[in-house]
């Protein structure tokens, strides 16, 4: 007798909203084309006042939505969702992507599910202007590779206070999620997702690079723009990443570095007329000390 096809595992497609109703809706109607057969939806709508949720539950009535009645920023609402999600697998994303290839989940959860010691996947992000554009956002593909094989390339990763960046889209384990804990909520941006990932490697899992698996992504065209906001958001997410999660040795040697650094751009960007970006290195490390009980 044949032996019955056990089902394929639920996956949990996790990502937030706010104010983004055009790329959403895109983003859903693209995830149509999936051919993994056993995957569930999850939205978290930060306050959006452009008729995002409306929207969603008009056109996409099977997609779960957490509605939030102010923004949280990201950190939260993927810990949100995380609660509700009841999958053996969570997928991280933005809602600036686009699925061109359908079997881009499936590979995710093939890489997964290959070795017990993987804790995250994560796919090739391709740029949605430019299909010839592999984005390597910090240098995720290059980043995993490096951490991996190279001693010094991994220090010098670990000294500038981000070991393994990874942003944006990623398979994890909910055992992983379990065992290491969930998103950092003081973490709105970039960092929360290379915090999350260092600790899952921290706790012995591999987190690895899947090139048959791939998305588009539009990002942000002012994502490159300097600002008061994002870069003292940078700042206090590198300084609390370093101070969490390095031993009092390294965080020691690492801070002393970045100070050194911080230093530099503070003239820097005084020089050039920019004191608001000044300012904005000065809030970073202000920040860190205010919560100073947070690293004891």
């Amino acid at each position: 007798m044949r032996k019955k096809k056990s089902n394929p595992k639920l996956v949990s497609i996790i990502f937030p909203n706010y104010n983004g109703k055009r790329d959403t809706i895109e983003y859903l109607r693209s995830l149509k084309k999936t051919t993994y057969k056993n995957f569930e939806i999850i939205v978290v709508d930060n306050a959006s006042i452009d008729g995002s949720v409306e929207a969603i539950k008009k056109k996409f009535p099977r997609v779960k939505i957490i509605e939030n009645k102010e923004n949280v920023g990201i950190t939260i609402a993927e810990n949100q969702a995380i609660e509700l999600s009841k999958a053996e697998y969570v997928v991280f994303t933005d809602n600036d992507m686009i699925v061109h290839e359908p079997q881009w989940l499936t590979g995710l959860v093939n890489t997964a599910e290959s070795d017990p010691k993987i804790g995250s996947v994560v796919p090739v992000r391709i740029s949605y202007r430019n299909r010839d554009e592999i984005e390597t956002k910090g240098g995720i593909r290059e980043t995993i590779e490096n951490y991996n094989k190279f001693k010094f390339t991994k220090f010098l990763y670990k000294v500038f206070g981000a070991p393994i960046f990874i942003t944006g889209v990623s398979l994890i384990k909910r055992k992983v999620i379990d065992e290491v804990g969930p998103f950092d909520e003081k973490m709105f941006g970039e960092f929360g997702d290379v915090d999350m990932h260092y600790r899952i490697v921290k706790a012995g899992y591999k987190v690895v690079y899947e090139p048959k698996s791939n998305i588009l992504h539009k990002g942000s065209s002012t994502w490159k723009e300097k600002s008061h906001s994002r870069l003292s958001r940078h700042y206090i997410e590198r300084l609390r990443f370093i101070l969490k999660n390095y031993s009092p040795i390294m965080k020691i040697f690492t801070l002393s570095i970045n100070l050194i650094f911080f230093i530099f751009l503070f003239l820097y960007h005084a020089l050039r007329g920019r004191f608001d970006l000044s300012k904005a290195v000065i809030d970073g490390i202000v920040w860190n000390i205010k919560n100073w009980r947070d690293y004891i």
